[in-house]
């Protein structure tokens, strides 16, 4: 067996053994962490989680949040690539001041369903670059996602069409989902990250502050208490088995290629 073939080998083996366990596919991300910090009667949110995706790289950037219509900035999604190989992205956005903005129905970017969200109703706000920021709250249930589009993924969506992968995972009790979700237009091909916040964040906390604060975010109490039946699915979301394995085979190109993914 020649050198070559031998390195390719264990390339498909390594990256196989980081995306598929059990016959099922392998959570994307292998840390998360969730933190809060209250700042002048504001409840900002941090969400952190390192992604599992081979050798593919992430770029460094800083996607600014900022509030519909006044272009307030609150917050931001970030993501650097670590020496090593180690990928990151970061959710960090102040939850006061989205509560008073209408929640209503959402999917992906390609049209699909929400992981983890699914049917809820949402707040959504594009981020820019294509991005968006899902929030949901109601009677326990809490939960935060981003949609990141990268035009590295379009030569996939090209050959997969529309289709979402998202293994859900579970980490110190923090539940979530990572993934891809792809679709034959371009510009609509990306990585997403959905955690669900209710074992780290009491949801009472986001309306408690609301209510001490302004009319504005006593809309959005009253937004949770109508969605107090709402609950979160924790399934993951697979496509067909052929395109699965087309997913898998073009994010090995990428991990054999180590491609940097790079935004619109």
């Amino acid at each position: 067996m020649t050198n070559s073939i031998l390195i390719r080998l264990v390339s498909v083996i390594s990256l196989s053994i980081i995306l598929v366990s059990c016959g099922g596919q392998k959570p994307m991300v292998s840390d998360v962490k969730v933190s809060t910090e209250y700042v002048d009667n504001n409840l900002y949110l941090s969400v952190g989680a390192e992604l599992s995706i081979g050798k593919v790289t992430l770029p460094s950037t800083s996607l600014p949040i900022y509030m519909p219509k006044t272009w307030e900035e609150i917050g931001s999604i970030s993501m650097t690539s670590a020496i090593g190989g180690a990928n990151y992205m970061e959710i960090d956005v102040n939850v006061s001041a989205i509560a008073n903005l209408q929640a209503s129905s959402a999917s992906l970017p390609n049209g699909s369903i929400l992981p983890l969200i699914a049917n809820n109703k949402v707040i959504k706000i594009p981020v820019g670059k294509g991005a968006e920021l899902y929030l949901t709250l109601a009677d326990g249930v809490a939960a935060i996602g981003a949609a990141i589009p990268f035009k590295t993924f379009d030569a996939m969506g090209a050959k997969v069409g529309t289709s979402s992968l998202f293994p859900v995972f579970n980490i110190q009790n923090v539940l979530g989902a990572a993934g891809i979700y792809t679709s034959r237009d371009a510009g609509k091909n990306g990585f997403g990250l959905f955690v669900d916040l209710s074992n780290v964040i009491d949801p009472i906390d986001f309306v408690d502050i609301g209510v001490a604060n302004s009319a504005g975010v006593l809309k959005f109490a009253r937004v949770a208490q109508r969605q107090s039946t709402a609950s979160l699915n924790y399934n993951s979301i697979k496509p067909s088995s052929r395109k699965e394995k087309r997913i898998n085979r073009e994010l090995l190109k990428m991990h054999n290629r180590r491609r940097r993914l790079q935004l619109h």
